[in-house]
């Protein structure tokens, strides 16, 4: 019987992107200060110009910051992708369960030192994850952290070798 799940996991702004978000606005007041002082100077069309591109500039720059992580399994085969403003998709990787080494939940462990790679492709605070160490393709053997739910989490370990739990 084929397996095929999929789980969407959004990504909490941290601090550093809430710092990003206030300094692109702050930018932005700055712009329009600056340009109504200028607007004594320039042409009012230009003006227009000037504040509707830097307006689209930053609410583009801002969207950026909104990032998903969809994980599909299919068949025994964990494809990971990262979704971005909700328009651009792209595969991060794929790792073949049948070729874990080692599974388990991720409470901070360090990667032992054959691991080139660790990758964290979740929430890093949140209380559920999960991390696989397995080779994959170009990469070699990498550490990834993820944050499958229960029905996930079933359907992987189906699939994981009994000596990699």
């Amino acid at each position: 019987m084929d397996t095929f799940l999929e789980q969407i996991v959004k990504v909490k702004l941290d601090g550093k992107a809430k710092a990003v978000v206030v300094g692109i606005l702050a930018i932005d007041a700055l712009l329009v200060l600056g340009l109504a002082f200028l607007s004594l100077f320039i042409s009012p069309m230009l003006l227009v110009l000037v504040l509707g591109t830097a307006a689209f500039g930053s609410y583009k720059l801002i969207s950026l910051l909104s990032v998903e992580f969809e994980y599909i399994i299919t068949n025994g085969d964990l494809d990971i992708d990262r979704i971005t403003a909700k328009s651009s998709r792209k595969r991060m990787m794929t790792i073949k369960c049948a070729k874990v080494e080692k599974y388990g939940e991720y409470k901070g462990q360090t990667p032992p030192g054959s691991v080139k790679n660790t990758y964290f492709f979740c929430n890093k605070n949140s209380e559920n994850l999960v991390y696989m160490i397995a080779p994959v393709k170009d990469e070699g053997m990498v550490m990834v952290v993820t944050e499958l739910d229960e029905r996930m989490r079933e359907a992987v370990e189906k699939f994981i070798p009994r000596t990699a739990k």
